[in-house]
């Protein structure tokens, strides 16, 4: 793999602001990426993962992603997988973020998207790079990015085609590349970008071009102290003087002043490639000693540089251990002073409860007990109304029936005392002159009983006893209205004689209606027929 591509990759992705300031507002972050420029990854993680913590004590979803963002640009340099694993989870919290901040949460997703398409290129999963650049730019292109992303993108693009031997394609994105870090002025990129074209210029043989993007990259990358872009400018810079000019005094001058600012960084590949142009300097001055002596020094440095990865692998777990260390400490402490007041608090409120239950309980059974107390009264009241009303009604019943049975004694001696006057007086006009003693004793007999005397007896008579006829008649159809009215009479319990006063006929003829009635009853010889009326 062209290591010197992937670094310049690393380097952008190192300013992914868009600007060399840091654009972050998060004071921990700013911390962090002022170590990450002067490349003290450890300091630089430690800060990032502090950052990380506090935002998730604050439940900050942006900051959250942001700090994984980061500590995943800050990893995939000495670990690909714990990078990804980072950035994974930036892009899961981004993903959050677009419910309550769609814009920001937009761009932090390509950053995403474009930082694992790095680490894909570095794990030679060369197909799944170019599809998530190739989705940054289309996603990105005909929007106002400022942020260098899309910039970015083309750069992976044009490195991926570069690879495949598509150096058309491949010179087409860096051109794309270059004019969106010029159109924004980012210095960061620029430096990089400059060299990529010179590079593409050289290989056509157009020595000033190449020659005048070398420069500009050399000149912005020492006013940015970019030391990276030097070390990247420098070399390009003597390989042009090699080829261009055959000056290997002056080749040789920039591979050392490369060598020199390589040294001082804790990414020996920078180291390495100055090493490797100087072997191929001192080739082609055929000092195959010194080229022995290079290769040997590269051996080490390259050995040296896996046993710093693996170091700078420990270092950061030991930094994620000892800040989870000190996070869970502080979480125990707090976790206790808040179980504390919890507790308390939980206590002040359980008695406040108690008491407003109890005092609610006092005033419900004492409301209880009021209203069944009022109640008892109001149903003993009832009680008494009720009886009173009972005794109110069988006293105007029993009034009703001694009224009615007085109106019914009193009509029936009425009756009674009319047929006796009567009776005397055909007694009496039985002494007179036989002349108009039929027709006297016609008018008498005719205005004996009237029938008004009779309709008034009934209506009390049935009065005082409730449906006596109609039971009578359901129970013996045959019976007769003359023997109703004997069957009224034996009821008032009345006497032969009274009977045959009233009725205006001879005691003899009563014996013989009471007579027929026992047959039409079907009452035998032992029934009495005046207890048989009185039970109906």
């Amino acid at each position: 793999m062209n290591f010197i591509r992937i670094l310049f990759l690393l380097i952008i992705l190192l300013f992914s602001s868009g600007s060399y300031a840091s654009p972050l507002e998060n004071p921990l972050m700013q911390k962090g990426w002022a170590a990450l420029v002067k490349d003290n990854e450890n300091e630089a993680f430690r800060y990032f993962w502090q950052a990380h913590e506090k935002a998730k004590k604050d439940k900050s979803t942006a900051d959250n992603a942001e700090s994984l963002l980061y500590l995943g640009i800050c990893s995939y340099g000495s670990s690909l997988e714990k990078g990804l694993q980072f950035v994974t989870q930036s892009l899961n919290e981004y993903k959050i973020l677009e419910k309550t901040n769609p814009e920001k949460a937009l761009i932090g997703r390509y950053k995403c998207l474009q930082l694992i398409s790095t680490i894909y290129s570095r794990q030679k999963k060369y197909d799944e790079a170019m599809r998530l650049s190739s989705e940054v730019v289309t996603e990105l292109k005909d929007k106002n990015d400022k942020s260098g992303t899309l910039g970015l993108a083309y750069n992976s693009l044009g490195y991926l085609h570069d690879l495949k031997n598509e150096k058309a394609a491949a010179e087409n994105y860096y051109i794309l590349a270059l004019n969106e870090f010029e159109k924004e002025n980012n210095i960061a990129y620029l430096p990089t970008s400059y060299c990529k074209m010179g590079e593409i210029a050289s290989a056509k043989n157009q020595k000033e071009i190449s020659l005048d993007y070398f420069k500009k990259a050399l000149t912005l990358a020492e006013t940015s102290e970019n030391k990276q872009a030097q070390i990247t400018s420098m070399i390009a810079m003597g390989k042009w003087y090699l080829k261009f000019e055959g000056n290997l005094l002056q080749a040789e001058n920039y591979f050392n002043k490369a060598r020199i600012i390589a040294a001082s960084l804790s990414d020996k590949l920078f180291e390495i490639k100055t090493i490797e142009a100087l072997i191929e300097l001192k080739k082609k001055e055929e000092n195959f000693k010194e080229v022995s002596q290079l290769q040997n020094e590269i051996i080490t440095i390259k050995d040296s540089f896996y046993s710093f990865e693996r170091e700078q692998i420990v270092k950061s777990l030991e930094v994620q251990f000892d800040v989870s260390e000190k996070n869970r400490k502080l979480q125990l402490v707090s976790a206790e002073k808040e179980v504390s007041k919890l507790t308390n608090y939980l206590l002040i409120m359980l008695l406040a409860l108690l008491i407003v239950v109890f005092t609610i309980l006092y005033f419900f059974l004492k409301r209880i007990n009021k209203r069944d107390k009022q109640l008892l009264k109001t149903k003993e009241e009832l009680v008494n109304l009720m009886e009173d009303q009972k005794q109110l009604k069988e006293q105007q019943f029993q009034n009703d029936i001694e009224y009615k049975e007085s109106q019914l004694s009193a009509i029936t001696i009425q009756m009674l005392e009319k047929n006796e006057l009567l009776d005397e007086i055909k007694t009496i006009l039985n002494k007179k002159e036989p002349t108009s003693e039929k027709e006297i004793k016609k008018l008498v007999s005719k205005y004996t009983i009237q029938d008004n005397n009779w309709k008034d007896f009934d209506n009390y008579f049935e009065s005082v006893n409730k449906n006596f006829y109609t039971r009578l008649k359901q129970k013996y159809p045959e019976i007769s209205s003359n023997d109703l009215k004997i069957c009224a009479l034996i009821k008032l319990n009345l006497s032969i004689k009274e009977m045959a006063s009233i009725l205006n006929i001879s005691p003899d003829s009563v014996k013989t209606a009471r007579h027929r009635l026992r047959k039409k009853l079907q009452l035998n010889t032992e029934e009495n027929l005046t207890d048989f009326i009185l039970s109906v």
